[in-house]
Formats: C-alpha cells, sequence, structure tokens
C-alpha cells in the first residue's frame, strides 16, 4: 500500500467524523483501515454530479505527481476504440509520472476473463486505483466494491455507468450519443421515411442505451418509423448480412443508425450491394479513423464521434484526485458529438 492510500485512509477518517458516521473510528494506526477507507472514498464521490473534465481541470487543476501510485486499466478487447482509451489512460500515467498497467481480454463478450483479470489487478499487481471498461454495468461491482474497501479508486471508462457508491464514471452518455443520431437523421429526413437500426450486443449497456437513446430521439420526429433494429453483436459480417435482409424486406428504407463504426462498414457493405451508395444516410458511432475516411469517401454520412484519448486520461486525474484526498463528481462527462463531411477535415487523424 502506498503513502497515497494511507493518506486517503486518514481523509476518511476525518470526513468520517465530520459527518458522523456511526462504527468508523479506525484509522492506519489500528483498527479495521477498510472501513475509513472505503467511507473516505464514497465520501469524496458525488454520486448526483456531472461535469465535464474542461471544468474541472479549471477547478480542481492538474493532478498532483503520479510518483509512487500504480495505475491499472482493465479494457475489453483491443479493438481500434478501446486502444485510444488505453492510449489516452497510458500517455496521461505517463505525464503525470504514475506507473501504469494495461490488461485486455480475447473477445467482446468475455466477462469471466475480465472480471478475472480485474481480480487480479487489485489482489495481485499492487494497484492503488483501477480503471476498467466493464462489459456490463454490474460485471465488475465485485471487484470495484472491495476494492473501494481498501482505499482503491475505481474509475469507469465509458460504457458501463453504474450505481455503487464511491466508484466515477468517464464518459459520454449514452442516451444522448443515440438521440443525437436521431435528430441528425431527421435534420435530413424533413419529409419523414423509414430508418433501421443495427444494434451492439444485447448485454452491453452502451448498446442499450445508445438503442434506447435513439428510439427516444424518434419519440421526437414522428415522421420517423423505425422499421427493423436488430443485434449484430458489434460484428462487421453480422451486420451486413442482417442489412441487406432489412434492405430486402424493406426496400424503402431512408436512413440506418449502427452503434459502432466496426458494424457501420458492414451496413456500408450491404448498401454497396444494394446499388444505394449516397441515398441511404448511415451514421455509426465512435468516429474512428476509418468511419472518418469512409465519410470523406461518400460511403458513410457521418459518425457520432467520441473522445476517447480524453476519457482515459480522465481517468487517470480522477484517480491521483481521489488519492489526494479531493472531491470529485460520480459523473466526469466527456461528450461526444457528429462528424461529417462538414467538420470530417477537422479531425482527419487520430481521435480526441
Amino acid at each position: 500500500m502506498t503513502h497515497r492510500r494511507w493518506h486517503l485512509v486518514g481523509i476518511g477518517a476525518a470526513v468520517a467524523s465530520m459527518v458522523a458516521l456511526a462504527g468508523c473510528s479506525a484509522t492506519a494506526e489500528g483498527g479495521d483501515p477498510s472501513a475509513d477507507s472505503a467511507s473516505g472514498i464514497v465520501s469524496l464521490v458525488d454520486a448526483d454530479a456531472k461535469q465535464d473534465i474542461d471544468t474541472l481541470l479549471t477547478e480542481l487543476g492538474e493532478p498532483d505527481n503520479g510518483k509512487g501510485v500504480k495505475l491499472c486499466y482493465v479494457t475489453r478487447t483491443l479493438y481500434e476504440y478501446w486502444a485510444f482509451v488505453k492510449d489516452g489512460f497510458e500517455a496521461r500515467a505517463a505525464e503525470l509520472g504514475a506507473e501504469f498497467q494495461t490488461f485486455d481480454i480475447t473477445d467482446e463478450a468475455a466477462i469471466t476473463e475480465q472480471l478475472d483479470k480485474a481480480k487480479s489487478a487489485v489482489d495481485n499487481q499492487g494497484c492503488d486505483a483501477l480503471l476498467a471498461s466493464p462489459i456490463s454495468a454490474t460485471s465488475l461491482d465485485s471487484v470495484f466494491e472491495p476494492a473501494i474497501a481498501k482505499g482503491i479508486p475505481a474509475i469507469i471508462l465509458n460504457d458501463a455507468k453504474g450505481t455503487l457508491p464511491g466508484t466515477v464514471y468517464s464518459g459520454p452518455d449514452s442516451l444522448i450519443t443515440g438521440e443525437t443520431a436521431a435528430d441528425y437523421i431527421a435534420g435530413l429526413l424533413p419529409d419523414g421515411g423509414e430508418v433501421a437500426m443495427v444494434e451492439g450486443d444485447p448485454g452491453s449497456s452502451n448498446a442499450i442505451n445508445r438503442g434506447q437513446g435513439f428510439k427516444n430521439g424518434l419519440e421526437k420526429h414522428p415522421n420517423l418509423e423505425l422499421v427493423a433494429s436488430q443485434t449484430a453483436k458489434w460484428d462487421a459480417t453480422k451486420a451486413k448480412e442482417i442489412a441487406t435482409a432489412m434492405l430486402t424486406a424493406n426496400p424503402d428504407i431512408k436512413a440506418f443508425y449502427v452503434q459502432n463504426d466496426g458494424m457501420a462498414f458492414g451496413v456500408a457493405a450491404a448498401i454497396e450491394q444494394a446499388d444505394k451508395t449516397g441515398e441511404i444516410i448511415l451514421v455509426g458511432t465512435d468516429g474512428i479513423p476509418q468511419a472518418k475516411k469512409e465519410i470523406m469517401d461518400g460511403n458513410m454520412t457521418a459518425t457520432v464521434s467520441q473522445k476517447p484519448m480524453v476519457e482515459g486520461s480522465a481517468g487517470v486525474d480522477a484517480a491521483l484526485w481521489l488519492l489526494a484526498g479531493k472531491e470529485v463528481p460520480g459523473w466526469i462527462e466527456v461528450p461526444a458529438f457528429i462528424i461529417d463531411k462538414e467538420n470530417v477535415d477537422d479531425y482527419a487523424e487520430g481521435m480526441p
């Protein structure tokens, strides 16, 4: 346990005393320090607060030097998007002088593998803070809870914002991401028409929330009719097959919303196969470099781009702020935004 985590134990005891939390009198010098560590972290996280990262940096200032701290990130497969989150995490940790380690898994649905790696990070790797991108909203709670009890901050990067006290979420609001896509399509189809959606894995919080957000958006635009919606489980080949079937059954589809860019490439192939490239609106999600190239080439209309580098960097900041005893919001917002032919040249390289 580093000096920073012991410092948090002391802060936890002070906070506990101030708010008269019963049974939290132990300190690092004796008794059960885990009780104070947990109450310290939970007390430092305002679960109901949401604040954008730029404002938070202005208010809290740059985190303390990370020397002597080890930060661990348990990610998903290193699909291009998650690789950018990883890069943002590692670059910021290195910039602030912290030791860091990343753990990835072999499959987007490998919940057990991700859980095992998260447990190992906490129990065996000497991590002072755990950053993770859970496959589902609660899949890593059994690791987060005891980590927080040991004074180890738990930071969620993108996707699965949970409700466990003491956790911090860094990322966009996926409901707004889906709604943004619906609003964008509505702007391009003032006379309305039939639309379709290709979904990610049904167990993924991102898939669930993007889908619900898209449907919420369509409710504001009753001249748009959702005629087909099906999961391709983040797989481009499946997405092509599904989109081909959708176009056969519903030849008047005017727009597709696809819940990630990888699947959107499959849908683009189906649209091309139907000889309707440029006629059917195609909106992806994430803003990965290949998606921007497809927009430039006219094969995709737009993508609701996220900011994975910023998400990873903000997670590092949150971890170090908590270890230094600073209060942080439960949600550090990194908003998504539309990239289309009007602004794609501004984001030609990498990801923000």
